[in-house]
């Protein structure tokens, strides 16, 4: 049996309480609780956890702004959703409820569909950063936990003049698999795996002879044919000459580690794929275009001259460029027709959610995530939105994750256009060379394309 959400609706009017209260009951998702005031608010988050609140803006003694600026101040509540209900819905008093906290605006009276629709929306972000929070935190302990298995798993061995080794230590034989009499008097390079290069052992080597301690990362292969990985100080024996007669070694074996960072980078990137599906599905939209834009992007930043990390933060955290979006209203996002220009200023402010979703985080994906969604929009001519910044100061992420997501939305059916042709779609990237994309990035794309359009061709929904 799933727990129902908590929601508090906070009104004067005990009329419109009920009302969006009878609303909400009937889906038999939320136990609906309500305050008449901002003060009783306040007291009722006191007394159990919510996932939404429901906020009237015209209050006596404390409006719903002020009651607002309470609620975020306070760490118990400051990350609970706020949706302002007002019948004042001009610019002024929207921009007026974000800049108070609010994630949404609801204008009253209200159409049911569209206060169902928004509150589950809400409700269900909500719950998706808090299980993503509470799998940081899992994470964390988990790290802690192999931390100190892999502090109580330290081996030593020590070796002559000439790497050979002369003593280990039972944890030593767990690692390599080898027994204590197959690795005596033999060479340290019996453990080389293939996969390491030359220089790390020349900068070894260089590094002890010069009487200098060395520390770092090695790779190598067990008995059995099976790699580990371990953090190794090797530190060079000093006799009263200060003349070198062995080296001794400590390695802390992280094979654990790795393999649960590549576990929870893994996890990582499937949580915010599954995000960015979301916003996609409310755009009517299918989850390849974010796999197609992710991987365009992967591409195009390999051929730039990104670093490996660089490409592989671009690649997990691109798909999250329109997730602003699941804030826009129905009646605008899909709209088959051309959109007024009030209603593209609406449109244009996904980016800029996308941003507040993520930029609060500390760790650099959902950082990157938020820079992308920011950033996707900006033009190479300064004519994009939401800052008009343009060139260099546009970052690369969000310079490369433009030109991919143009390209794919451009080739493939939208509800308010259906797909260009590839001829028409290249033809448009070329004209906005030094308008809307870097022209490095347009080169790199056009010399690209037969890989773009093999994932185009793979992905194709």
């Amino acid at each position: 049996m799933s727990i129902k959400n908590n929601i508090l609706i906070v009104d004067d009017n005990v009329k419109n309480i009920q009302l969006a209260a009878n609303v909400l009951k009937s889906t038999s998702l939320y136990n609906i609780f309500f305050a008449t005031s901002g003060k009783h608010a306040i007291e009722q988050l006191k007394l159990r956890e919510y996932s939404l609140i429901l906020l009237d803006i015209n209050m006596p003694i404390l409006d719903g702004y002020e009651t607002a600026t309470i609620i975020k101040e306070d760490k118990k509540t400051k990350e609970i959703p706020i949706i302002f209900l007002s019948t004042n819905a001009n610019k002024e008093s929207i921009r007026k409820g974000f800049e108070y906290g609010g994630e949404d605006y609801i204008t009253k009276p209200f159409d049911e569909q569209e206060l169902l629709h928004r509150v589950k929306t809400h409700v269900t972000l909500f719950n998706t950063k808090k299980e993503l929070q509470h799998e940081v935190n899992e994470t964390k302990i988990l790290l802690q936990q192999y931390k100190f298995a892999v502090d109580a798993s330290t081996s030593v061995s020590k070796a002559d003049l000439n790497g050979n080794i002369t003593y280990v230590n039972d944890r030593f034989c767990e690692l390599t698999k080898y027994s204590r009499e197959e690795m005596l008097g033999k060479n340290h390079s019996i453990f080389r795996s293939p996969d390491v290069g030359n220089e790390i052992y020349k900068d070894l080597w260089n590094t002890i002879k010069n009487k200098n301690i060395w520390t770092g990362l090695v790779k190598n292969v067990a008995k059995d044919g099976s790699y580990y990985y371990f953090e190794a100080t090797i530190i060079p024996i000093l006799n009263y000459n200060n003349d070198i007669t062995e080296y001794i070694s400590i390695r802390t074996d992280i094979s654990k580690e790795i393999e649960l960072k590549n576990d929870i980078i893994a996890t990582q990137e499937e949580v915010l794929h599954t995000l960015g599906e979301l916003g996609e599905w409310r755009s009517k939209e299918t989850g390849d275009h974010v796999n197609r834009v992710s991987l365009f992007s992967e591409i195009l930043a390999k051929a730039y001259g990104c670093n490996e990390e660089d490409t592989a933060l671009l690649k997990m955290a691109s798909p999250m460029h329109d997730i602003g979006k699941v804030i826009i209203p129905d009646s605008i996002l899909l709209k088959p027709a051309k959109l007024t220009d009030e209603e593209m200023q609406v449109m244009k402010n996904h980016t800029t959610f996308g941003w507040e979703i993520f930029s609060k985080s500390t760790h650099e994906l959902l950082q990157t995530a938020a820079l992308i969604s920011y950033e996707h929009h900006e033009k190479w001519d300064g004519s994009g939105y939401p800052r008009g910044i343009s060139g260099t100061d546009i970052h690369i992420f969000g310079r490369i994750t433009a030109i991919a997501d143009v390209f794919d939305a451009l080739s493939h059916d939208r509800v308010y256009k259906k797909a260009w042709s590839i001829e028409e779609t290249i033809n448009f990237i070329k004209e906005q060379s030094s308008k809307a994309f870097e022209p490095k990035l347009v080169n790199l794309l056009l010399e690209n394309i037969d890989k773009i359009l093999k994932i185009k061709n793979k992905y194709k929904k």
